[in-house]
C-alpha cells in the first residue's frame, strides 16, 4: 500500500449533479448483513470466553456515500454492528473495493467505525491479543468465515452505497441527552486540569447527519452518541446489536427500512468518544451502582429506546445545511517507532511512545463488565501496590494476595517492567510479544461544514474534547464549525486517555498501550491531518501495514444426525394453543447447526400471520422480539428453539412458528436446506 491519495475520491462515472439548490451533494446509503456465525462462536468485548449459541438480533453494515459533483471527490463512512474494527477489516474492504472501483476508493477517503456491541461475534482480528480476547470456549480466536461475512458483508453495504448515489442534500443537527449516560471512571476524569471548564463528566451530545435526495426523499440517517452498548452482560449468549441495534432496529421500522433490497432507507447509531462511557441503566452483571435490572432484555430496551427517542426528535425537529467541499486526508503512523513534540506533551518535552502493554487494572475489567479476580482492582499504580497489598488495603485476603503474587512472577517471567510506562505496573506486555497492532491509522473526513475524526480507539471523555478542540484550531477559516469523534475506526488499539487519567491507571489507563503520551501522538496526527486539508497538501503514510494470517480457525461441522424415528424441522415442543400479550410463544424443533449456512440476507426463523387462507411472514430473526437458540444434544444432534416476546401492539390474531436450516449429510458432506413448522396458536 503506497502514499495515501491527497483527495477523496474520483467521482468517475456517477450521475451528474442536480441543479437545483437544494441538491448541492451526491448521496447514497446501503445496508448488508455481517451476522456471520451464531453458534459455537467468540465474541469480543468483554474478553469472558463467552461461547454464543444463538442470535437475538441480526448484525448489519451501515454504508453512505456522500460526494461533491463540483470536485468530484467522495468519501464513505461505515458503522458496523461489530465489537471493534480491525486493521485486518480495514485492509480487506479496501482491498476489494480497489479491484473494483479503482482509485474511487481508498485508505483516504474510507471510513469503517464499530458500534462496539460487546455480544457480536469474533474471529475477525489477525492480531493475537484480540484473538485472545475473543476466544470462544474451545480456545478459538479466530474465524475466517467469520472474518470473510464481516469484509464482504460491509463491501456489499458499500457496493450498494455507491450503486445508490444520486444529487441530494446533507444536513447536520445536534442536541443533548442528558441523564442516560455516566463515566465510569469519574476520579480518573477529575484528575484533568480542565475537568472544571464543563458542566458534564460525559459528552451528552447526540449529533445527527441527515442525508435526503433532491425531491427530499430520506436516504440515510447517521447518528453519534457516547455510549459503551453493554446492556447485554458478559453471560449474554444470543448475538445482538445491543442498545444502538435496538436504536437502529426502531429508526429503520419507523422509515419502512428493509435491510434484504438494494435501496432502502439506512440509520446507524455509531459510536463516538465512548472509552468510560457508561448507560446509567447498567446490565445485570455490572458492578454495584452501576447495575441495571436482572433482565438483560429490559435494560437494553430502555437505554436502546432513550438514544432511539432522543434520535427521532432530532431527526424530525429543525436541522442546518450542511455546505462546503468533500475532503479527506489519513496515513498510518508507525507507532512502534513514534516521537511525540513537546507541544503535545504537556511540557514534559519530547517524548518517544512506548512498546504495547496492558496494566494490572486492565486485568481488573471495567464496571460494566468487571473480572472479580480477587486481589485485582482499578488504580494499580507502579509503586502504589505490592503483593501484600500494603498501600491500598482494597483486599488483603490470602486468596488475593496468592493471585497478585502468581500474576507478578509471570510478569517478571516475561519481562514486562517498562520504565516508559511511567506509572502503569504492566501486566502484559502485548507489544513486547509482537500480539498488538503498531500502524496507527488516523483519518478526517470533511462533510461540509462537518469534521469526523477517525479514532482507532476507545477515546474517553476529555480525551475526545481535546481531539475535537485541536481539529477545530488547525480547520479555524475554512467553514467547519462542527467536529465529530467517529469512535473504534479502522483498527483497534484499545484505550485513549489523557495524560492525567492515564496516571490514575483505570482499566481505560491500563488499556491505554503506548503509554502517558498516547493521546499526545494522536493530537500531533490529527493536527498535521488538519493542517493538511486546510493547506490542500497531501499526506503519506509512515508505515505500510501489512497483511498477516489470521492463523487456524475453530472446526466446522462434521456432519448432522438426528433420531431415525425424526426428521430435520420435526416440531419436538409445540407452542400452546393460545397467548397472552406479553407472553413469549415457544418452539422447539430438531434442527441443523446453524454453521451450515449463516443465511446471510435471510433467516432462521419466522413468525407467520394468517390472513384469510394464506400465511404470510410477520417478523424474522432481523426483529427485536425473536430469538433463536442452538443446543447440541450429544456428539452431532442439535436442537433449536424458536422464542417470540409478543408486545402489547401485537394484532390479535393466528399465527404460528417456522425454523429455517440447513443440515449436513455425514455421508458426502451435502448441505441441505429443511424447514420446521409449528402449530398454530392465538394471539389476544
Amino acid at each position: 500500500m503506497g502514499a495515501l491519495a491527497v483527495t477523496a475520491g474520483s467521482l468517475a462515472g456517477a450521475p451528474a449533479a442536480s441543479a437545483e439548490t437544494n441538491a448541492p451533494y451526491l448521496v447514497g446509503a446501503g445496508i448488508y448483513d455481517i451476522t456471520g456465525a451464531v453458534a459455537e462462536t467468540g465474541a469480543f468485548g468483554y474478553a469472558a470466553n463467552q461461547e454464543m449459541n444463538g442470535l437475538q438480533e441480526r448484525l448489519y453494515s451501515h454504508a453512505y456515500v456522500m460526494g461533491d459533483p463540483k470536485t468530484g471527490k467522495r468519501v464513505v463512512f461505515v458503522s458496523a454492528d461489530a465489537g471493534a474494527m480491525f486493521q485486518s477489516v480495514k485492509l480487506g474492504v479496501v482491498n476489494k473495493l480497489k479491484a473494483k472501483y479503482g482509485s474511487r476508493y481508498d485508505d483516504s477517503n474510507v471510513m469503517l467505525s464499530a458500534t462496539h456491541t460487546h455480544v457480536a461475534n469474533s474471529g475477525q482480528s489477525h492480531d493475537k491479543l484480540y484473538q485472545i480476547a475473543g476466544a470462544d470456549k474451545s480456545g478459538s480466536g479466530y474465524d475466517q468465515r467469520n472474518f470473510d461475512a464481516m469484509v464482504n458483508g460491509i463491501v456489499a453495504s458499500i457496493e450498494r452505497a455507491d450503486a445508490n448515489v444520486e444529487p441530494g442534500n446533507i444536513s447536520v443537527t445536534s442536541g443533548n441527552l442528558s441523564g442516560a449516560t455516566k463515566n465510569r471512571s469519574a476520579k480518573a476524569y477529575e484528575a484533568n486540569k480542565d475537568a472544571g471548564s464543563f458542566d458534564s463528566n460525559v459528552n451528552e451530545t447526540m449529533t445527527v447527519l441527515k442525508l435526503t435526495s433532491a425531491s427530499g426523499q430520506p436516504v440515510g440517517m447517521i447518528n453519534w452518541f457516547s455510549t459503551h452498548p453493554t446492556q447485554f452482560s458478559k453471560d449474554t449468549t444470543h448475538i445482538s446489536g445491543d442498545t444502538k441495534g435496538r436504536a437502529q432496529y426502531e429508526f429503520e421500522k419507523k422509515m419502512k427500512s428493509d435491510p434484504t433490497k438494494a435501496k432502502t432507507f439506512v440509520a446507524a447509531f455509531a459510536s463516538s468518544d465512548e472509552g468510560d462511557v457508561v448507560s446509567t441503566q447498567g446490565n445485570s452483571k455490572s458492578a454495584p451502582g452501576f447495575g441495571g435490572s436482572s433482565d438483560d432484555f429490559v435494560n437494553t430496551e430502555i437505554d436502546g429506546m432513550r438514544q432511539y427517542t432522543r434520535g427521532e426528535q432530532l431527526w424530525n425537529g429543525p436541522s442546518t445545511p450542511v455546505t462546503g467541499p468533500i475532503d479527506s486526508r489519513g496515513r498510518w503512523a508507525n507507532f512502534a517507532d513514534y516521537t511525540v513534540k513537546g507541544e503535545y506533551t504537556q511540557g514534559a518535552g519530547e517524548k518517544k511512545l512506548c512498546k504495547p502493554a496492558r496494566g494490572w487494572s486492565f486485568a481488573a475489567g471495567a464496571e460494566n463488565g468487571p473480572s472479580d479476580i480477587p486481589g485485582i482492582y482499578e488504580g494499580m499504580t507502579k509503586g502504589s501496590f505490592s503483593v501484600t497489598d500494603k498501600y491500598n488495603k482494597i483486599d488483603t485476603s490470602a486468596l488475593g494476595g496468592l493471585t497478585r503474587f502468581a500474576l507478578a512472577s509471570l510478569t517478571t517471567i516475561l519481562g514486562a517492567d517498562d520504565a516508559c510506562q511511567e506509572e502503569k505496573a504492566v501486566l502484559l506486555p502485548d507489544g513486547k510479544l509482537g500480539m498488538a497492532p503498531t500502524a496507527a491509522p488516523v483519518q478526517i473526513l470533511r462533510i461540509g461544514n462537518v469534521a469526523l475524526v477517525g479514532v482507532p480507539a476507545e477515546a474517553t471523555t476529555m480525551s475526545g474534547r481535546r481531539i475535537r478542540a485541536e481539529v477545530s484550531k488547525q480547520l479555524a477559516g475554512t467553514g467547519v464549525d462542527n467536529v465529530v469523534v467517529a469512535g473504534l475506526t479502522n483498527s483497534y488499539m484499545g484505550y485513549l486517555t489523557t495524560r492525567e487519567e492515564y496516571a490514575k491507571q483505570h482499566y481505560e489507563g491500563a488499556s491505554t498501550e503506548f503509554g502517558p503520551n498516547q493521546l499526545g501522538a494522536f493530537l500531533q496526527e490529527y493536527s498535521g491531518l488538519a493542517k493538511a486539508m486546510r493547506d490542500g497538501t497531501s499526506v503519506s503514510n509512515q508505515v505500510t501495514p501489512t497483511t498477516k494470517s489470521g492463523g487456524a480457525s475453530r472446526a466446522g461441522v462434521v456432519l448432522d444426525d438426528k433420531p431415525l424415528s425424526q426428521s430435520f424441522g420435526q416440531v419436538l415442543t409445540q407452542p400452546k394453543a393460545s397467548y397472552s400479550r406479553g407472553q413469549t410463544a415457544t418452539a422447539v424443533f430438531r434442527g441443523g447447526h446453524p454453521k451450515n449456512d449463516f443465511r446471510t440476507q435471510r433467516s432462521f426463523l419466522e413468525v407467520q400471520r394468517k390472513e384469510g387462507s394464506q400465511w404470510v411472514t410477520y417478523l424474522t430473526d432481523r426483529d427485536w422480539d425473536t430469538s433463536y437458540t442452538w443446543k447440541r444434544e450429544g456428539a452431532s444432534y442439535s436442537r433449536t428453539t424458536v422464542d417470540w416476546r409478543i408486545r402489547g401492539d401485537v394484532p390479535a390474531g393466528t399465527y404460528r412458528l417456522v425454523q429455517t436450516g440447513d443440515w449436513k449429510n455425514g455421508w458426502n458432506g451435502k448441505v441441505s436446506p429443511y424447514t420446521g413448522t409449528s402449530q398454530e396458536f392465538t394471539v389476544n
